[in-house]
């Protein structure tokens, strides 16, 4: 398989072990939205062609392409490529953009950790019964797949990877401000 990125600038590149394989994993996940088009198309021509409908296509689509856009959070931050407005920071000296990069970092692993919290319960709930009995939750579709809780499940993971990697920007936002650029070219 051939890489399939533009080329990288120095911002883009997977600074962490982790990052790496979080963007080598998420390069293979991704191929779940081709599965989800091909099957799709599958679908189109069964209902319309040999008028006999599946009942799974869709609710598998969905859940597929559901897996594939939580994966994206966590391989935007791998990549540095996360939506940021940074109008105002770029007017500012170099030394309270750092000042800023750090406090955002600070921001950022306090939001992660607390979905993650907030998705371990989930998890929780879709596992378990009120009555702490083990039952996987269902769609309650005539497929009845257990498709919530694989997509709760997958959601609990990328944001615990998410926070990991907020913990790893943070110390290296906090070396930045430290130690200076040095850090930065270190990384």
């Amino acid at each position: 398989m051939t890489d399939t990125h533009t080329t990288p600038d120095s911002e883009h590149v997977p600074a962490s072990a982790l990052d790496r394989l979080i963007v080598k994993v998420g390069d293979g996940i991704s191929w779940l939205y081709f599965i989800a088009v091909v099957i799709s198309v599958l679908e189109v021509i069964m209902r319309y062609l040999f008028d006999s409908p599946t009942s799974w296509v869709h609710e598998t689509t969905l859940m597929m392409v559901g897996l594939c856009m939580l994966w994206g959070g966590t391989y935007c931050m791998a990549e540095n490529r996360h939506i940021r407005v940074s109008v105002v920071r770029d007017l500012l000296p170099k030394k309270v953009g750092q000042v800023i990069d750090a406090a955002v970092s600070v921001l950022t692993l306090f939001f992660c950790s607390g979905l993650a919290y907030a998705g371990f319960t989930m998890v929780k709930k879709s596992y378990f019964d009120p009555a702490g009995n083990f039952r996987i939750l269902r769609s309650g579709s005539a497929l009845n797949s257990p498709a919530p809780t694989v997509v709760k499940t997958m959601l609990f993971f990328v944001l615990i990877l998410m926070t990991l990697q907020a913990i790893i920007q943070l110390v290296k936002r906090f070396k930045i401000l430290t130690q200076g650029s040095d850090a930065d070219s270190k990384e």
